[in-house]
């Protein structure tokens, strides 16, 4: 168990440099995919930070998100949801954002699903790809140490990409701009984090 002050210190350094910067990235990231929206959805938004940063780039006006555990900050209107089904109807949001949740869901086919339905136009997923036992175990490790301030559970659940493109056509969806690796991290973080463990995909409907 490490003592309080330790913890508190490594907190604060994994926030100034990984956190923040990741965060910027991956706005700007889903931004450019999304391109321009009315309204936005962040499913698993946490604090809904990120959100509030693509909202402004896309010039959405109406920006929500859900959370199965809903913190006592809140940047944006957020919603609870059992992490399978959102409450909202069909077509409710111009575009979706869903980053680094999916590799959490119960039944990732399920909510990818969900987002899809709900998505007028676009649903951008940030995720990883797993290659194997050592990439799984490294991307769990990261998992653990990114969660570990929020106390998010760490379930490991990482697909590979012939499994993501799978449940991409099972949703109802094509997979229409992928950037892979998605450079995410700064060096020497970078080194540690490989970007090949990381991508972004701009997801369509494909169903009337």
């Amino acid at each position: 168990m490490l003592p309080a002050p330790l913890k508190s210190a490594l907190f604060a350094l994994h926030r100034s440099q990984i956190y923040e910067p990741r965060n910027r990235r991956v706005a700007e990231g889903v931004a450019q995919r999304i391109g321009r929206a009315a309204s936005l959805l962040d499913v698993g938004c946490g604090d809904g930070n990120t959100a509030q940063r693509v909202a402004e780039m896309v010039g959405a006006t109406d920006v929500q998100g859900v959370e199965v555990q809903i913190r006592p900050e809140q940047l944006i209107p957020i919603k609870e949801f059992d992490g399978n089904t959102l409450p909202f109807p069909d077509a409710s949001f111009d575009a979706v954002m869903i980053a680094d949740v999916l590799h959490h869901a119960d039944n990732q086919a399920q909510l990818l699903k969900e987002c899809v339905r709900v998505a007028r136009n676009c649903v951008v997923v940030k995720d990883h790809f797993s290659f194997g036992p050592v990439s799984h175990q490294m991307l769990k490790w990261l998992d653990e140490a990114g969660n570990a301030a929020a106390s998010v559970p760490v379930r490991a659940r990482y697909f590979t990409m012939p499994e993501f493109v799978e449940m991409v056509t099972g949703a109802g969806a094509k997979v229409a701009a992928l950037e892979w690796p998605f450079i995410i991290h700064s060096p020497p973080w970078r080194w540690i984090m490989p970007s090949e463990l990381q991508f972004m995909a701009r997801l369509e409907p494909t169903k009337a």
